[in-house]
C-alpha cells in the first residue's frame, strides 16, 4: 500500500473527527441552553444569532434559532462521521499486512531462511 495513500486516509480521518467535533459545538450549546433555568437559559441561548425570516413569515410558532444551528451542527456530524467512516478499509488493510508480517516473521527469522512448503533442510 503506498504511503501516499494512507497519509491521505489519515488527514480525511483526522478532518472527519474535527468536523464531529465543530458539528458538536452548536448542538452542546443548544442542549445546554434548553436544561437550565430560563435566567442562565436566556443568555446561553443569545448566542445564536437571530434568523430574520422566522420572524418575517409570521409563523404561529417558531423555534428558536438555536434549533436551526443544532439541526446544522447534526448535519455537519453526520458528514464527519461519514468521512471518518469510509477510511476504516485503509486502516483495516494495513492492520492485516502488519499480521501478516508477524506470521511470516517466525518463518523467517535471523536464522538460516527456511521455505515453508519445503520444511527444514537437513
Amino acid at each position: 500500500m503506498n504511503s501516499g495513500y494512507t497519509y491521505r486516509a489519515k488527514a480525511a480521518e483526522v478532518l472527519g473527527i474535527m468536523l464531529v467535533l465543530t458539528g458538536f459545538i452548536p448542538v452542546a450549546l443548544f442542549a445546554l441552553g434548553s436544561l437550565i433555568p430560563a435566567a442562565e437559559a436566556s443568555a446561553m441561548l443569545g448566542l445564536f444569532p437571530e434568523i430574520p425570516w422566522l420572524d418575517a413569515h409570521k409563523i404561529r410558532w417558531a423555534p428558536h434559532a438555536g434549533v436551526a444551528f443544532a439541526l446544522a451542527g447534526i448535519a455537519v456530524m453526520l458528514v464527519g462521521s461519514a468521512i471518518a467512516r469510509r477510511q476504516q478499509p485503509v486502516f483495516d488493510a494495513l492492520r492485516a499486512r502488519a499480521a501478516e508480517a508477524r506470521r511470516r516473521a517466525r518463518l523467517y527469522g535471523n536464522a538460516e531462511r527456511v521455505e515453508p512448503t519445503l520444511g527444514p533442510a537437513d
